[in-house]
């Protein structure tokens, strides 16, 4: 069967780094291709005139529309194919050679979020070579999708994957003032809900969540039936998440998935929304529901969070059971997680953190069993490992005999005990441009804490005053530090060494920063840390109490969790109770329900009731009061 013609149409600028890629993807399946420059001044024209003869200047004039209509001016073929330099087509063959008899056609766009996430949507991509189908819109550029509808179809079988999703963003935040400059200005002569919507992105782009609320609404309030309405809704959700009005979000999110059945993305937003508000088993119930749903209608979607009915949502129920301290639950969660999205990063992260204190060794024999071997899924694992400073990292460099260069190479040399060859390494290499990198500063206290060698600190790449460096280094000499006023800075470095020591499982030196200090935001971080590894006896040692309220709140909500694992409810209930009368949140309710649940039926009905008055939107709160017999 003959195929139709397909011109490709682009418009570039500076794309040297991607252009290839992208026209490779292409070779054989297009007939044409067109690209117009707006201004490059790299090797972009270069690469291009390496495919096509068909490379047009063009002065850029604030308006894409014009550039992609002016490339457009120059296709001969029967459709156009539209891509930007960083999108490569895939499994193009099914649909492409095959008859097309639509005028324009939607094809999903996979956006590459990093580290294994993806937002796709589907978008108007191809569409037929004719006069009155042009590009509009200065900014956000597209064809009208305002036809009859049956001059619409959709190619299921290829995809746009987008590789610079992040770099666009970055790109975009820079050139925030022009698009916004850009977009105001066209909202002025073309008030759509689309203008507006645009105009909601940018700000959320610009974290200006209260301007980007309104923007939102205003689109919604244009018309409701628009391919982007749906993505319209999710955003709104997550301004209000930001701002802080949960119960407003979750509102919103109950209206959505009535609206947009067997849309998971909107049971995941309210399961996040009901995290951050601490409704812990509410949060719970929702991200079940996604599994509920799953992914099979996905392909439908016109935007989509992908895995927000499988993977995603399994990777929060892990973490949920996790803080329920169902570390069974939380195994079978992650496990389905990883086989589903072995390259998502936040999975093999609640992983890592599931069983903190098991050997190294162990826990690299069960990841070689729950993740498929991959060169490039085990370098990206080895990157994280060295950005968390994880000893597992040593693990990985071992097995697979790989050499390790500056800067992990100090870390490898820590971890293995070999402290004299890490500072050796270290200022051998240190006038090397290492980017900012955290772990240089976090290496040399460390190493400076474990020969007892405070000069290292000088080293020290950090915005730290005389008086902060100075401190540090008395903590290394004298093992005895004056109180000093803590700022995020400090706090940062100090939580970070009472990581590493534990981690590395140097327990002698966190009894010299038990004694270093009196400060009680220091010694919370000590007991935070302990807690974090199951030494909740140490941790309750560590505990002082302060003048400071919201700090004695986290301290009391420590020592009563501390106490409730190791078994003591009533001294649990008695610090519970004091955390209460600072502030009343969700948690601190159900941590007392949980406890008065096995031992004083009364109270635990009475704790039901007022957590369903606080928080009536607390769906769970209902279901345990009626399983229970409980009137609320």
């Amino acid at each position: 069967m003959n195929h139709n013609s397909v011109s490709l149409c682009m418009i570039v600028k500076n794309e040297e780094s991607y252009l290839e890629r992208c026209l490779e993807s292409v070779r054989g399946i297009v007939d044409e291709i067109i690209i117009v420059d707006t201004g490059s001044s790299d090797k972009t024209k270069d690469i291009a005139k390496r495919y096509t003869d068909k490379v047009f200047d063009f002065k850029w004039i604030d308006d894409f529309s014009a550039a992609r209509n002016f490339a457009i001016e120059f296709a001969s073929s029967e459709y156009i194919l539209q891509l930007d330099a960083d999108e490569i087509l895939r499994f193009p063959q099914n649909d492409l050679l095959q008859q097309l008899n639509k005028d324009f056609y939607y094809i999903r766009i996979k956006n590459d979020l990093g580290s294994g996430l993806y937002l796709s949507h589907q978008f108007i991509r191809l569409f037929r070579n004719s006069s009155d189908i042009r590009y509009r819109g200065a900014l956000h550029e597209q064809v009208p999708s305002d036809f009859d509808i049956e001059r619409y179809g959709f190619l299921s079988s290829m995809e746009i994957f987008h590789e610079g999703y992040k770099t666009h963003l970055v790109k975009t935040k820079q050139k925030a003032q022009r698009n916004l400059k850009i977009l105001l200005k066209e909202i002025k002569t073309k008030p759509t809900a689309f203008n507006y919507y645009n105009l909601g992105m940018q700000y959320i782009l610009e974290e200006k969540h209260h301007d980007a609320l309104i923007a939102l609404k205003k689109s919604y309030s244009l018309g409701t039936q628009y391919a982007f309405s749906q993505k319209v809704v999710l955003d709104i959700m997550k301004c209000l998440q930001a701002l802080g009005q949960f119960q407003e979000a979750i509102k919103v999110g109950k209206d959505a998935v009535v609206l947009y059945e067997d849309v998971p993305d909107f049971w995941y937003q309210m399961g996040l929304v009901f995290m951050e508000w601490g409704l812990i088993k509410d949060a719970q119930k929702c991200f079940e529901q996604c599994l509920e749903i799953g992914e099979e209608n996905a392909y439908k979607l016109v935007q989509h969070y992908d895995g927000t009915g499988s993977y995603m949502a399994q990777a929060k129920l892990a973490e949920i059971s996790l803080a329920l301290e169902n570390h069974e639950e939380a195994l079978k969660y992650i496990v389905q997680a990883a086989k589903a999205s072995p390259d998502t990063l936040a999975i093999f992260d609640i992983f890592l953190s599931i069983y903190p204190n098991a050997k190294n060794s162990e826990i690299f024999q069960t990841i070689s069993s729950i993740w498929p071997f991959s060169p490039e899924r085990y370098i990206q694992f080895i990157s994280y490992l060295y950005q968390q400073r994880s000893p597992l990292l040593n693990e990985f460099l071992i097995y697979f005999g790989m050499d390790v260069v500056y800067p992990v190479s100090t870390f490898y040399y820590i971890v293995a005990g070999k402290y004299e060859e890490a500072i050796s390494d270290f200022l051998s290499n240190k006038e090397q441009s290492v980017e900012k990198d955290p772990q240089v500063n976090s290496n040399l206290l460390f190493l400076a804490m474990a020969t007892e060698n405070s000069g290292l600190l000088d080293h020290f790449d950090l915005s730290l005053s005389s008086k902060e460096l100075k401190w540090f280094k008395n903590l290394v000499d004298t093992k005895k530090v004056s109180e000093i006023p803590v700022n995020r800075s400090i706090l940062v470095i100090w939580k970070q060494l009472v990581t590493d020591i534990i981690q590395l499982q140097k327990y002698e030196f966190i009894d010299i920063l038990i004694n270093a200090t009196d400060q009680p935001e220091l010694k919370l971080i000590i007991a935070e840390c302990l807690q974090l590894y199951g030494f909740d006896a140490l941790a309750l040692d560590v505990l002082v109490e302060t003048s400071d309220q919201q700090i004695n709140r986290k301290i009391y909500m420590v020592a009563a969790n501390s106490l409730r694992k190791l078994g003591a409810m009533e001294d649990a209930l008695f610090y519970f109770k004091k955390a209460e009368k600072i502030k009343l949140d969700f948690n601190v309710l159900y941590e007392q329900w949980r406890i008065y649940s096995d031992m004083d039926a009364k109270t635990s009905r009475e704790l039901l009731q007022k957590i369903n008055s606080l928080y009536p939107d607390s769906k769970w709160v209902k279901e345990e009061a009626y399983e229970r017999g409980v009137t609320i």
